[in-house]
């Protein structure tokens, strides 16, 4: 008994080592790194800190800059007003709860918040053409506290159109600068605060106008219907041609730091692409060199014909060289003057070459490089309301040559939400919650808001020399 007893030991222990010591092997070869590879990557992390410091300490003194500039063009009265503490202000909870007023506004900024509020006409001001130069009001925001002193300027009436300037200071610390337009009773504006987010708002003669805009604001920040996607409608959403996407994946570096999501992210976006959406053919590249992604580009612009529709969507590492920016194929080195690196100018000239009627490239990757900074107002600053199926129909028959990016002239960041970047799971949130149809104009404004609290400005817009003509990229689920 003692024999066996001890033979039992025996092979327990052993089994244990064993257990422990393949446990302990796979932990090493799971974080196995050689010493110049640590190194590497250490000095990869102190480049993006130091540039991404870099980055919002210019974010932070520009905004500084343009703030100061534009508080020093609102009038002494305007300013008394703004400045004004009272404690015995009361919150006033509903738009619908305001006092009778000469005008009523609705607002919302880029990072959610949504703002109602009234002005008087301060009949002690001096009159422009039938205006009384000030108007004093009062704002609240949606958190259940946060009072403002609202003031606003005509500066010149013309025609019955109105040109004017507003301001506010909030309870919060909130403070914002804007300019307004003005048509008989109604009218819009924006402006931007202190801390750098950005007011867009309207304002009405009619208390049941501003609250059925404030009703849509709510609407679109809370109950994630238009969020997701357009509501049904008995208007058929229909493309005259077909779906292609190229999806690019970087993750496996050479000689630059691994990452972790660029593969995660276009596994993903292809599987919902396949499952949901009616794409004839997805083309995807997973750790891809310079050869291998051109390749894929030529094939991309010899499937599409002038009545599709093509994505392109590349996650990886990006370099900027002064304004010019490159993809990082995987095998590239250090130095640009390797002749690896994709100037994003090569990859213009591959989109102008794509016969396809719409044609979308995503980019979540550290600088876009100058020629592709975005300008969303132009275009695709259309609320979701006026998304309907009718305009959609417009959007899919005119030309459309849009770029959506993660980001503009700073690093961007890697891994941030379930082994997606921010920028990817948004996009697939949206992909997977859309029950109709979705455009870049959603799309855009979604991921802006998710970015909003991160040092990172998504940005949207279009290359003079690609040719587009008023279109958006449409995703329309199956049916």
């Amino acid at each position: 008994m003692k024999i066996v007893k001890a033979l039992l030991l025996v092979i327990f222990l052993a089994t244990f080592t064993f257990q422990a010591n393949s446990e302990t092997s796979w932990i090493t070869k799971k974080s196995d790194k050689t010493e110049t590879e640590i190194k590497l990557e250490k000095k990869e992390k102190k480049t993006v800190l130091k540039k991404t410091s870099e980055w919002i300490k210019k974010k932070k003194k520009k905004n500084k800059e343009e703030f100061k500039k534009e508080d020093k063009k609102i009038t002494k009265k305007v300013k008394s007003w703004i400045i004004k503490k009272n404690k015995k202000d009361k919150y006033i909870k509903s738009i619908n709860e305001l006092p009778e007023s000469n005008i009523y506004f609705a607002a919302k900024s880029d990072s959610g918040k949504v703002f109602y509020g009234f002005v008087n006409e301060d009949l002690k001001s001096k009159k422009i053409g039938n205006y009384y130069e000030t108007s004093l009001g009062k704002g609240y925001f949606n958190d259940g506290k946060t009072i403002c002193q609202i003031a606003s300027t005509v500066r010149e009436v013309f025609k019955g159109d109105v040109e004017g300037r507003v301001a506010g200071n909030c309870s919060d610390g909130t403070k914002f600068r804007g300019t307004f337009s003005q048509n008989i009773n109604s009218g819009y504006g924006s402006a931007k605060s202190n801390k750098g987010e950005k007011f867009e708002f309207d304002f009405n003669s009619k208390l049941n106008v501003a609250s059925n805009i404030i009703k849509e604001f709510n609407k679109l920040n809370s109950s994630g219907q238009l969020l997701a996607g357009a509501p049904k409608t008995d208007i058929e959403v229909k493309p005259d041609g077909k779906y292609y996407a190229l999806l690019i994946g970087n993750a496996k570096y050479d000689k630059w730091a691994s990452l972790s999501s660029p593969v995660n992210d276009v596994n993903e976006i292809h599987k919902v692409l396949k499952n949901k959406y009616d794409f004839t053919k997805i083309l995807k590249v997973v750790d891809g060199n310079r050869k291998e992604i051109f390749k894929k580009l030529k094939e991309l612009k010899n499937l599409s014909t002038d009545n599709d529709y093509v994505l392109i969507y590349y996650a990886g590492h990006g370099e900027q060289e002064t304004d010019q920016a490159y993809w990082i194929p995987v095998d590239g080195e250090k130095d640009e003057n390797s002749g690896e690196w994709i100037n994003t100018m090569d990859i213009g000239v591959k989109v102008q070459n794509i016969k396809a009627r719409h044609i979308l490239l995503m980019v979540d990757s550290c600088f876009v490089g100058s020629v592709y900074r975005g300008n969303s107002d132009k275009y695709l600053n259309k609320s979701d309301a006026e998304m309907n199926a009718a305009e959609v129909n417009k959007f899919l028959k005119n030309r459309a040559r849009l770029f959506l990016s993660s980001g503009g002239e700073e690093p961007v960041k890697d891994t941030v939400v379930n082994n997606h970047s921010l920028f990817a799971y948004k996009f697939i949130d949206m992909l997977k919650k859309n029950e109709n149809y979705i455009t870049t104009g959603n799309i855009f404004r979604e991921i802006s808001k998710v970015h909003s609290d991160i040092n990172q400005t998504p940005q949207l817009g279009t290359v003079s020399t690609w040719g587009h003509l008023n279109g958006e990229f449409v995703f329309i689920v199956k049916k």
